[in-house]
């Protein structure tokens, strides 16, 4: 099985060596490294360009012009990517040494699946692990209660985007890979992956802590900050703990990612040819102030509130 390492990197001379040397320190060696390097103002092209002299023809570089941001960038990656399993990597995390080969070894024990999210350990600035929380911890994410891939899909289209683009690993052969990424207000490249694979069920979770992800000042994406103990607790005021919540402000939290969600879904019905059945979801947004009054004033735990009325979400 042939594997591809889409890796973006913008000013990353202070974390990218050791990142890219967890990437050659694996158990299960990769196949091509593809590397999008996004108009650096340091001396990041001077790093990866050794690195390229130094392990000929693994390494395949492009250099943006201009700096297009992780969106575009991510998506150019992907679109040079040979392999039969794309790996995402970016530049300022590092990898477990046995990540390639745990990924493989999980996509041959669910062939018909076609993308992975994996759990990762969090560090600070200089390197230094927190066991106080996980990665899938710091989002909230109540993956112990996810029993299958329908409540996945649910919990993505109707709560937030679990998937972070640093955990995941994908199928070469998704049609929505060879076609520019469509340009939406607040879509990020995780999550335009995320819901075009979770409307497939064919996006699967585990439970494996494969990458250290860096918390520091300078990341461009997911909110991330400067103190773990600041990332977590915004992420948790941001999203909804699995306790007694709100249940107004959380239907309205809800019906806002809807209709985001209607608009992507959109995007994956002219890429796929096909269209998706949205009945429910249009039902939902046009009669959202009924369903306050049926559901907007009682407490419940996030997947008990779910499960409650996702008869509304799943015909």
């Amino acid at each position: 099985m042939k594997i591809s390492v889409a890796f973006i990197v913008y000013n990353g001379a202070n974390y990218m060596i050791t990142q890219l040397d967890s990437i050659l320190a694996q158990t299960y060696k990769v196949h091509e490294i593809i590397v999008i390097e996004d108009a650096s103002t340091d001396n990041t092209k001077e790093i990866i360009n050794r690195y390229s002299r130094e392990s000929p023809g693994l390494f395949h570089i492009k250099y943006n012009k201009e700096n297009l941001g992780s969106y575009k960038s991510i998506e150019k990656a992907i679109q040079n990517c040979s392999g039969d399993i794309i790996i995402l990597a970016d530049h300022d995390d590092y990898w477990e040494s046995n990540k390639v080969e745990t990924i493989i070894k999980w996509f041959e024990e669910n062939p018909n699946m076609e993308g992975l999210m994996t759990n990762g350990l969090l560090i600070d600035d200089s390197g230094d692990i927190n066991f106080k929380y996980f990665l899938w911890d710091s989002m909230s994410f109540p993956y112990e209660e996810i029993t299958n891939s329908n409540e996945l899909k649910l919990y993505i289209n109707t709560v937030e985007n679990c998937a972070t683009g640093a955990t995941m690993a994908i199928k070469n052969n998704l049609s929505v890979l060879k076609k520019p990424f469509p340009t939406i207000k607040y879509l990020i490249h995780d999550r335009w992956l995320a819901i075009n694979l979770a409307e497939k069920n064919s996006l699967g979770i585990l439970n494996e802590k494969l990458i250290r992800y860096r918390i520091h000042s300078a990341q461009e994406t997911g909110g991330k900050q400067n103190e773990i103990e600041k990332y977590i607790s915004i992420n948790k005021n941001l999203l909804i703990e699995n306790i007694e919540i709100d249940s107004f402000k959380t239907l309205k939290f809800i019906l806002n990612k809807i209709e985001i969600n209607l608009q992507i879904q959109n995007e994956i019905s002219k890429i796929e040819n096909k269209n998706f059945d949205n009945t429910n979801y249009i039902a939902i947004l046009k009669n959202k102030h009924t369903i306050y009054l049926e559901y907007g004033f009682e407490k419940w735990p996030i997947l008990s509130y779910l499960r409650k009325f996702k008869k509304l979400f799943i015909a």
